[in-house]
């Protein structure tokens, strides 16, 4: 996310260009920056935005389906839930992103030269998961992603030959926490600590006489235990979640297999992804081009996960993101090898196309977002919508208006006054939890399957509770269409028919909201 002028790699020739090296990070950094902020103001939240929104509303030491940190960020950018737009929820990535493309270019220049660091900003800038889905949306890789990176400079200080025992031992130590809270994002941050194990166990056995080794280890368990506790007072549902989504029991399935690694490619950027092939191959040519031990890390912190979730996905389904921060690491370490002088005009310019094309993917997006006549999925009407991915970011305020509207109309009229809003699943239910009952100050309620509502089964222990004989409206979408009927006929005396409410986009039909009233609760099944 730059523009040509920042990318031009003829200063770096002269070694007095230290400065104005620093200068280009920097203009990097605030143009980067700048960018994200006009996206986070453009759109409103997506689904699983919206839903980690509902963690930060009441915080747990773990969550049915993520550890806690993204709940801690987002009560760190909202000043505690003070501040609750889209550009506050979405602060805190922002300002992760900016920490974490200097960190990328410091950890380049330690390995090669401020050339290498510069390279490894502008590619990490150019990936869209870098700087969009963990750099921009709020989800649990944002904090991962930090603490990934941060970990990295930690043990290249660990592995660096010139570091004294005492900066080895702290570093260690320093790796123990960060792991920790990087595992705390997400779990996926264990492959820190496999991919350093297997760095100690081939290369650096020594350390296995160092008691700081386990001392780090035994930090990061310390700091992960509230998982641990969480699952055990919770019957180890989200491991019992997290399996069903992994566990190879389903034959071969070659579409995931092509799923992650096209999407693997996608989500990097493909002009990316192009020099990361590029990088590797002048590796295998000259590989004396930075320390092997820092040659060896990296590549034992990023081939790993990529290959471990390729072998997963030819069996069960995965997500191309779950790889992020693998890749994030081999981009690093491909920008010392197309740093060197016989390729940095090549990969400097590529480096500027990629960044323009990320641009482009963000700017058609938000577009289509917003202005897109009428919607990419089901034209029917019943599910108007269904399948538009791009509605979920899309004038909830709107919807907001217009149930305000039928609510004071109801009350007026003495048909309901009921201040409780149901849905049966996660999502559109946190959309509506969030766009429409809290801005109206209603009760909103998930009443569903576990597998269904997820973090809802403990929010709805924390809020007013249906009681019998109570109204409630139920509100579905005609992408997400539910009949109200078949989920709770048994539960309600009588289901009103739907006040069905249009919403256009750019002139066209786009999707529908129904509004059920359900008259006099009978209590739970």
């Amino acid at each position: 996310m730059c523009f040509s002028g920042i990318l031009e790699p003829t200063p770096f020739i002269h070694s007095s260009s230290k400065m104005f090296s620093r200068n280009k990070i920097f203009a990097v950094l605030l143009l980067a920056t700048m960018i994200r902020c006009f996206l986070a103001f453009s759109i409103d939240l997506g689904n699983d935005e919206v839903y980690y929104l509902t963690y930060a509303r009441h915080l747990q030491w773990n969550y049915f389906d993520h550890p806690p940190m993204v709940a801690l960020l987002i009560r760190l950018s909202t000043f505690n839930m003070q501040f609750t737009s889209e550009f506050f929820i979405r602060l805190g990535p922002i300002v992760l992103a900016a920490i974490n493309t200097y960190l990328v270019f410091t950890i380049g220049k330690k390995l090669k030269n401020e050339q290498a660091g510069l390279l490894a900003a502008l590619l990490y800038t150019a990936s869209v998961y870098s700087s969009i889905i963990s750099g921009l949306f709020i989800m649990p890789d944002s904090p991962q992603l930090f603490f990934w990176i941060l970990s990295l400079w930690i043990l290249i200080k660990v592995v660096d030959e010139n570091s004294t025992i005492t900066t080895v031992n702290a570093n260690l130590l320093f790796f123990g926490l960060v792991a920790g809270l990087c595992i705390m994002s997400k779990v996926h941050g264990v492959f820190l600590w496999f991919g350093f194990i297997m760095y100690v166990l081939w290369y650096k056995r020594i350390l296995l006489k160092n008691p700081f080794f386990y001392c780090a280890l035994l930090l990061t368990l310390v700091v992960v235990s509230p998982i641990l506790f969480w699952n055990i007072a919770n019957d180890f549902i989200t491991y019992q979640f997290h399996s069903d989504r992994v566990v190879i029991n389903q034959g071969v399935n070659f579409n995931s297999f092509f799923r992650e690694l096209v999407g693997g490619i996608l989500y990097n950027n493909p002009i990316n992804y192009f020099l990361v092939i590029l990088g590797l191959i002048s590796f295998f040519k000259k590989k004396n081009q930075i320390s092997t031990p820092f040659t060896r890390l990296l590549f034992l912190l990023s081939l790993p996960l990529i290959v471990v979730l390729l072998m997963i996905s030819v069996f069960r389904d995965t997500l191309p993101h779950w790889s992020g921060p693998a890749y994030v690491t081999l981009m690093i370490l491909v920008s010392c090898f197309l740093a060197d002088e016989e390729n940095k005009n090549f990969s400097f310019r590529w480096a500027k196309w990629a960044n323009f094309l990320v641009i482009l993917i963000a700017g058609i997006g938000v577009w289509v977002i917003n202005f897109y006549p009428g919607t990419l999925g089901s034209n029917d009407v019943k599910f108007l919508g269904k399948k538009d991915v791009t509605l979920d970011m899309y004038d909830w305020s709107y919807f907001k208006d217009n149930f305000e509207d039928l609510l004071h109309k109801n009350n007026i009229m003495g048909i309901a006054n009921t201040r409780f809003v149901v849905n049966n699943k996660w999502f559109p239910g946190a959309h509506i939890d969030n766009y429409i009952a809290e801005p109206l100050n209603l009760q909103f309620v998930a009443i569903g399957e576990l597998n269904d509502i997820h973090t809802y089964y403990w929010l709805n222990q924390y809020r007013p509770k249906l009681k019998e004989g109570d109204d409630a409206y139920f509100v579905t979408f005609s992408n997400y269409f539910k009949n109200p009927h078949e989920l709770y006929g048994g539960l309600f005396e009588k289901i009103n028919a739907p006040v069905i409410i249009e919403q256009v986009r750019g002139g066209k039909p786009v999707r529908n909201m129904y509004v059920y009233l359900m008259r006099n609760y009978k209590g739970s099944k």
